[in-house]
């Protein structure tokens, strides 16, 4: 900056642009983890959202078909993604088959792995994540958590 002075207005020197050029490394160097944490926070908001909405649309198919939990089918929820009757069969809208869809955009993602696919686990809550990503769900007592380590416990 001293050498703005002494030239004149509007003559920077190279020692004048090397020192602006390593700001700005430094700005962007210490900018990029905070934006990086602010990613995986919003990821982690969203990611227990979704768990939420599975959980309350399970906990309401539970309530109208006597306390049975959904099917797991392949890695889908057929019963939580169509219409259904009392026994949980799935079918069309009608009075035969008077509940649901519970989940009509079908099963939310989970934004830290980008998967949807539901896995069975034996436990709940399980002991390690499966490695496919999206969920991992209790089929004996209705229990779903994210499939990703250090959340398994949510």
């Amino acid at each position: 900056m001293v050498s703005f002075y002494r030239r004149g207005k509007g003559e920077f020197s190279l020692v004048d642009g090397l020192i602006l050029i390593a700001l700005m490394v430094i700005v962007s160097g210490t900018a990029i983890p905070v934006i990086e944490a602010i990613n995986h926070r919003a990821k982690v908001s969203a990611m227990l959202q979704n768990l939420r909405t599975l959980r309350a649309q399970i906990e309401l198919y539970k309530l109208e078909h006597g306390g049975e939990p959904p099917l797991l089918y392949e890695g889908v929820f057929p019963q939580l993604t169509s219409h259904t009757n009392e026994r949980g069969v799935p079918g069309k809208l009608g009075s035969d088959f008077p509940y649901g869809p519970y989940l009509r955009a079908g099963i939310p993602i989970n934004p830290l792995t980008n998967g949807y696919a539901v896995t069975l686990t034996e436990t709940f809550p399980p002991p390690k994540s499966s490695g496919n990503g999206g969920w991992l769900y209790h089929q004996k007592t209705g229990q779903i958590c994210p499939d990703v380590e250090g959340y398994l416990n949510h």
